[in-house]
């Protein structure tokens, strides 16, 4: 009975890891890290799928403070930029479509862009990562 709990305690800690890779692809959780001025700062926090590709919810931080975040769902990231003051900054979705020769990411659709206490001062509309018009919105 023992030995049962001991390898079902090693298996949980084992599938709890983070930075792991196989056959070469990253998978599962992932937390990047530098060091700046002998600190240890996390900058990138999120998981990968099982073919290395990124999946969930990712968070980007600069200074402690959450510059970025991004849901995939699929091929798709519903994007999220934000002011140093927390407000959101921009937020669209970006696209990423593989094909046997080459990984190709980009901007698509609408995006909105706040000023620093979120209020809506453009909206820009990109096709294939090409920005096609802008709007700029009277206050």
């Amino acid at each position: 009975m023992k030995a049962i709990v001991l390898l079902l305690v090693l298996l949980f800690l084992q599938s709890c890891a983070i930075n792991q890779k196989v056959n070469g692809e990253r998978v599962g959780r992932w937390v990047y890290r530098t060091k700046i001025e002998d600190k240890d700062n996390e900058v990138v926090r999120g998981r990968y799928d099982n073919k290395g590709f990124q999946k969930g919810v990712w968070r980007y931080r600069y200074n402690g403070k959450l510059y970025k975040k991004q849901q995939f769902k699929d091929s798709i990231a519903y994007t999220t930029y934000y002011h140093p003051n927390g407000k959101i900054a921009e937020r669209g979705q970006t696209k990423l479509v593989y094909t046997a020769s080459s990984l190709h990411y980009f901007y698509f659709g609408s995006w909105f862009i706040y000023d620093t206490k979120e209020h809506l001062t453009y909206v820009r509309h990109y096709e294939f990562g090409q920005l096609k018009h802008e709007t700029k919105l009277q206050r």
